[in-house]
């Protein structure tokens, strides 16, 4: 039988059967899977100890009695012995007291000399004294209860949290890695859904089982103290600890179901504050160093900063086009498709491998929003030394066109061309100054150089009425009553 029958038959909590197996008063078998296999048997001796515990005989008697070198009459003997030597004494006491009372006794001049000498003389029971054949043993002090027969239980529930919340925040940010680096996610546009949780907690199920059966941790418990061990003090087998991830996931976090995911951890931590046995610790325990944990926290604190710096380079890198330095015009039209769909620009056509629309529709107007909007759509000029890239250009006019947005081709351009100047930058801040400047301010003339390109963009115009705002697009309004023209112009040239 299990130890949760054992507990139901026997009264008798888990931590005191496992306190009296480890002093070598209960010895289960054990099942093929190294599981303990209760009998009646056992039940029989717990509850026999548990008699015998709650009648204060010590547990070393009671080994001497599963021995056969204590017999049970002169153990009872020698218990009763001490009861009624304690009982004598309480009697005494009671005595003193009363006369003390009776004295109307003041402590400033308490005679203490005086009462000692009436609290020390001997009031044995005539009962010992007409059995001199068995010894007096000193004054033993009271048994502890069979309920304070346990084995010292690590708690922390604070500690195990974190450590927990770190292991969870591990395998988040492998998965998140994992997206963007091998399929070139965009994480920080994308929002974390029910797949990211579903992944996670499989990561944690996956690895935390193997983590626990060959090392007897995981990295949030070492950094904080904490190991696993099955009862002997071993690591678990790998079955063990795999049932114990998912018990973990089960009761200690309800699947992450809503709602009731915060209702189970309440519940744990109630459990484990009040020294209680979690669900999956039946068959594991947990060992707590409790040394030098101002450096332990300083340590989490510091592997946190570890996984939010993972995270944040390979977003960084997932950012970066896939070709860099100097580039052929395939290279580029690879890094522009890869650049567009890594920004969600998912209306732009694809370039080629010569750098042309593999869908093109010329310079026809494209029309946007249901017609309110126009913007051509623009034809890359390359200019090519040696096979090498060295410089990208569109340039176009509207007349007579309505509303203008600015092509988003040339913001793409700029990602693809000027952010794969250098093979791995730390800092990518003036490339990024360049595009919010291009996305902010889309009819603006400038020229500037960014990491050795000089990017110059012109925009002139006659019969609009200038810049305005419509659906987070900045727009530039046409004059009806005048005859409009536009023409827009961007360059890029490795300088």
């Amino acid at each position: 039988m299990t130890v949760k029958e054992v507990e139901a038959l026997s009264g008798m909590p888990r931590a005191n059967i496992r306190f009296y197996e480890a002093e070598g008063l209960l010895t289960p078998a054990r099942n093929a899977n190294g599981y303990r296999d209760y009998s009646q048997e056992d039940v029989a001796v717990l509850q026999r100890i548990r008699l015998l515990r709650l009648l204060g005989l010590p547990i070393e008697d009671i080994k001497e009695l599963q021995s056969g070198a204590l017999v049970l009459t002169d153990a009872l003997a020698h218990r009763l012995a001490a009861l009624e030597q304690a009982e004598a004494q309480a009697t005494q006491a009671q005595t003193v007291c009363r006369a003390m009372q009776s004295d109307r006794a003041s402590y400033a001049t308490l005679d203490a000399g005086r009462y000692l000498l009436q609290l020390e003389q001997p009031q044995l029971p005539a009962a010992v004294t007409a059995q001199p054949a068995v010894s007096t043993p000193p004054t033993p002090p009271l048994p502890a209860p069979p309920e304070q027969d346990v084995v010292p239980k690590v708690t922390a529930p604070w500690r195990r949290y974190f450590a927990r919340a770190f292991d969870l925040a591990l395998y988040q940010t492998l998965w998140w890695c994992f997206l963007a680096l091998g399929f070139r996610v965009n994480m920080v546009q994308r929002e974390a859904g029910v797949l990211d949780t579903a992944i996670t907690l499989l990561l944690m199920l996956a690895l935390e089982p193997l983590m626990l059966h060959f090392f007897g941790t995981t990295p949030g418990k070492w950094l904080l103290g904490l190991g696993v061990t099955d009862e002997e003090g071993r690591k678990l087998s790998y079955a063990a600890a795999l049932e114990r991830t998912w018990t973990v996931l089960r009761r200690g976090y309800g699947l992450y179901i809503p709602v009731y995911c915060w209702y189970r951890l309440w519940q744990s931590y109630k459990d484990c504050q009040n020294g209680g046995t979690l669900a999956w610790e039946f068959d594991s325990q947990l060992t707590l160093r409790e040394s030098r944990t101002p450096l332990r926290v300083m340590g989490l604190l510091a592997g946190s900063g570890v996984l939010v710096g993972a995270m944040v380079l390979s977003w960084h890198l997932a950012a970066m086009p896939r070709y860099t330095g100097d580039l052929t015009v395939a290279q580029f039209a690879a890094n522009f498709n890869q650049m567009a769909d890594y920004y969600g620009y998912d209306s732009l056509d694809e370039l080629d491998e010569n750098g042309r629309w593999v869908v093109s529709s010329g310079n026809e107007d494209v029309f946007l929003l249901e017609g309110l909007l126009t913007s051509p759509q623009p034809e890359f000029v390359y200019t090519v030394e040696d096979g090498v890239l060295t410089g990208v250009s569109f340039a176009y006019t509207v007349e007579g066109g309505g509303a203008q947005v600015m092509p988003p081709e040339r913001t793409v351009a700029a990602l693809a061309f000027v952010g794969a100047r250098k093979p791995f930058p730390l800092n990518r801040e003036e490339v990024d100054g360049l595009v919010d400047f291009l996305e902010g301010s889309p009819f603006a003339s400038f020229t500037d150089t960014v990491w050795g390109v000089e990017v110059s963009a012109q925009a002139h115009w006659d019969g609009y009425l200038g810049e305005g705002s419509w659906n987070d697009m900045t727009v530039l309004w046409p004059d009806e009553s005048e005859e409009r023209y536009l023409s827009v112009s961007f360059s890029m040239t490795v300088t």
